[in-house]
């Protein structure tokens, strides 16, 4: 985090004849956003292998019921900055809303299929060479890569309805997001579904071995499968907060100390909701069920990250003028390549180090290697799909 630091400010300016060409990037694809997003990339890359090691804190981990770890901001992340650099978010970028039917399942089976296949891929794997692993986390088989599926395949359900049977006019997604987050948490707080997921069993038992067996993998997953209510609720709100804060409706020129306002505007309201949340309504942070205070968390701390990433990269001019590195250019453009295989190496090294009696100098030496392998992997991508550039 120290080396980011001393990038985040160490910006690339851009000439006078290249300044017009940088400003569709405030528009479609701010310079700041992309910061962030590799930003995420490089703290979870880093820190699931991370945690395998004795040198990695305890107190970074994830949580296993309630309270707060570093680690357990990734997923949220995720879900976050898919929201908040999703074409159907920008008020710039046409949406297609008003898909039919057909053309909306072939974009879901698109968007799913992939994501279907890397949850598969990663089960098998983590199962065949016997990785240890929480099921605290997701639950006996699930991952994340599941989450995302089924996150990404509700979002092109509701954009289809949205787009056929509700009014452009009103803030549907921020409306849709409260309805959920509010009936979820009356579930996990009065119907018993916290209780649930903290301490239910992982099997159930009954006569019916058909019924037994579809009743067991749901137990046996509970927080994978209950949690994304939760995270859809989280990506409902991140696409509304992102065409508030990120993409509003102004002159280019005079849009970047809207953007700081308005994000410090979001920063602040998150807070104090989870604040009101937490303290007054006594409903703890809980990662494991993914409850409404843990989305106002994620979204006070991505939209404070946000916001001093912003000022820091225009304290000095105006957006027009700034270029991410190279390396977070490349980052956020093979996100999806560098996280898939971060895990795959994530598990090469597990199997060919012990990691867990490893010394703090091995552990050092190891996640150097490692953080090069994956930083290199996007700009290897890059410099072979766009022959115009050179490292």
């Amino acid at each position: 985090m120290s080396g980011l630091s001393y990038i985040l400010p160490k910006y690339y300016k851009q000439s006078n004849d290249q300044t017009n060409n940088h400003i569709t990037n405030i528009i479609n694809r701010p310079p700041f956003l992309t910061v962030h997003r590799s930003t995420i990339y490089i703290q979870t890359a880093i820190a699931i292998l991370a945690v395998d090691f004795p040198i990695f804190p305890r107190r970074y981990c994830k949580t296993e019921v309630g309270g707060y770890g570093w680690m357990d901001l990734g997923a949220a992340s995720f879900i976050i900055m898919a929201g908040w650099s999703s074409s159907s978010s920008s008020s710039t970028i046409a949406s297609n809303n008003n898909l039919s039917t057909i053309k909306s399942l072939k974009k879901a089976v698109v968007k799913c299929t992939p994501l279907l296949l890397l949850g598969i891929i990663r089960l098998v794997t983590i199962k065949g060479v016997e990785y240890q692993e929480h099921v605290s986390e997701y639950g006996v088989h699930w991952n994340f890569f599941f989450t995302l599926c089924c996150v990404e395949g509700s979002m092109v359900v509701w954009k289809y309805i949205k787009g056929c049977y509700l009014s452009v006019t009103l803030p549907w997604d921020g409306i849709l997001a409260c309805l959920l987050m509010m009936s979820y948490q009356l579930y996990l707080s009065i119907g018993g579904g916290q209780d649930f997921i903290e301490n239910g069993p992982r099997q159930c038992s009954s006569y019916d071995s058909t019924w037994s067996s579809l009743c067991s993998a749901v137990v046996a997953n509970r927080e994978g499968i209950l949690g994304i209510v939760g995270y859809w609720s989280l990506r409902l709100l991140s696409e509304s907060t992102a065409r508030y804060c990120i993409w509003p409706k102004v002159d280019p020129h005079t849009i970047t100390n809207l953007r700081q306002r308005r994000l410090l505007i979001a920063s602040v309201t998150f807070w104090a909701l989870h604040f009101f949340i937490k303290t007054i309504l006594g409903v703890p942070n809980s990662r494991r069920s993914t409850n409404v205070s843990f989305i106002l968390w994620s979204m006070a701390q991505n939209t404070s990250v946000l916001c001093l990433i912003h000022v820091a990269m225009t304290s000095e001019g105006g957006e027009s003028a700034l270029s991410a590195p190279r390396i977070f250019n490349s980052i956020n453009k093979f996100g999806l390549p560098v996280f898939f295989v971060s895990n795959i190496l994530t598990g090469l090294v597990n199997l060919l180090v012990d990691t867990i009696h490893s010394s703090n100098e091995m552990a050092m030496w190891v996640l150097s290697v490692y953080l090069m392998a994956v930083c290199g992997l996007p700009l290897l991508l890059d410099k072979i799909f766009d022959k115009d550039k050179r490292l």
